[in-house]
């Protein structure tokens, strides 16, 4: 009763007083709505490196969609809520590389991995309820959660991500509706836990009385693969997202849940109801070409990754050399502990004309942090120009 009480007063829904009790805020003013984590990664005429995306769509191979193709959908009307066959099969074939038998009835396509958050979110996690993600997380998440009336409460990181005691105490405290953790590749950080870490994690998951959802929207891009052990070891009885946004090109806009068919009809009925009827067949027809092949240009897209991002922390190693980079197993971004407030950081940053996201931007309580994130998926010579007006940067 104590977590719930604490969740209530963070929240300004109840006031309490030592010695006088807790009651009910009747007159407290409301909280300033916290900024859309979208509205931080925008760049505002400055060298983007705070969106941690593909900088152009040269990533995806030729591709066309033809009226012809249209009219051979099934159903004829292209209203498919659950999404079209071909894609989700495709998908499914995929996912089966790590969790055996999963099938297109355990598939939704959706608007991105976003909107796949959202949509398990709104569909399992009662309004009030508390939403457990990790204490350092994709910033969209905690949008989400917040949006749908519930409570986020971060899981504490060390070097190898989420720390399992601290995780058993909070699931045993909040009874959380939902535990959301960023698998594979972590957002923001571009680590990935160790095969222990993994194991330990799911001797915490495997029985805990709560749906886990695991975040793999980064997956495909780990510099060297890891077989994303948690989702192995947790096979089907966890929802997961994915998506082509950060494997390939954000404006393709198409992602997915993989999840128990039950859950993927609850899902379902949820968006009709309240989102939208389905994803739009002419996105899906360009994603499912864009995954023809998808394997060796995921390997030439990580062989660039690993490059642009061996010369982005040799670059800042030399000018700045009181900053802490976190080492990159995979990804589009670096984790950088820069001296003071990642927030001013980030202000003065974008004075200079380079845009990097305030690590705050990316913790489940929007704290202040002395953290940055700064994607490095971007052509040379942005890098370079980015360091020299960073170096420019007063004091």
């Amino acid at each position: 009763m104590s977590g719930v009480i604490e969740d209530l007063r963070r929240g300004g829904f109840v006031s309490s007083r030592q010695g006088s009790g807790t009651w009910v805020s009747a007159t407290s003013a409301p909280r300033d709505e916290p900024v859309p984590f979208v509205e931080m990664i925008q760049a505002d005429g400055c060298i983007d490196l705070a969106a941690a995306t593909a900088s152009d769509a040269s990533w995806l191979p030729p591709m066309r969609v033809e009226t012809a193709d249209l009219l051979m959908v099934d159903p004829s009307n292209g209203l498919i809520p659950q999404g079209l066959r071909q894609l989700r099969e495709t998908v499914a074939q995929r996912a089966a590389a790590q969790v055996d038998g999963t099938t297109a009835a355990n598939v939704i396509t959706t608007s991105g991995a976003h909107q796949a958050l959202a949509l398990v979110v709104a569909t399992i996690a009662p309004r009030g309820s508390t939403v457990l993600v990790e204490d350092t997380t994709f910033g969209g998440l905690v949008d989400i959660v917040l949006a749908a009336g519930c409570h986020p409460v971060g899981i504490p990181r060390d070097d190898d991500g989420p720390v399992p005691e601290v995780l058993t105490e909070l699931v045993r405290r909040h009874s959380p509706s939902l535990v959301v953790l960023v698998s594979s590749v972590h957002s923001p950080t571009g680590t990935i836990s160790s095969v222990d870490r993994c194991r330990e994690l799911t001797n915490v998951l495997a029985d805990a009385p709560t749906q886990v959802v695991l975040d793999e929207t980064y997956a495909d891009l780990e510099f060297t693969p890891s077989g994303r052990p948690l989702s192995v070891a947790l096979g089907n009885d966890v929802i997961r997202v994915g998506s082509l946004s950060k494997t390939l090109w954000s404006g393709l806009r198409t992602g997915w849940i993989i999840a128990p068919i039950d859950t993927c009809l609850a899902i379902a009925r949820r968006r009709w109801k309240q989102f939208d009827l389905g994803p739009s067949v002419a996105s899906q027809l360009f994603a499912l070409q864009a995954l023809e092949g998808i394997e060796g240009r995921i390997a030439e897209r990580c062989s660039a990754l690993r490059g642009r991002y061996a010369w982005l922390r040799d670059a800042l190693t030399e000018a700045f050399p009181d900053w802490q980079l976190t080492p990159v197993d995979g990804g589009l971004a670096m984790w950088v502990e820069v001296p003071g407030d990642g927030a001013e950081f980030a202000t003065l940053a974008a004075a200079n004309g380079v845009a990097v996201l305030p690590g705050s931007a990316c913790r489940a309580d929007r704290e202040p942090t002395p953290h940055i994130r700064i994607c490095f998926d971007r052509p040379m010579e942005v890098l370079e120009n980015s360091i020299e007006r960073l170096q420019a940067m007063p004091g």
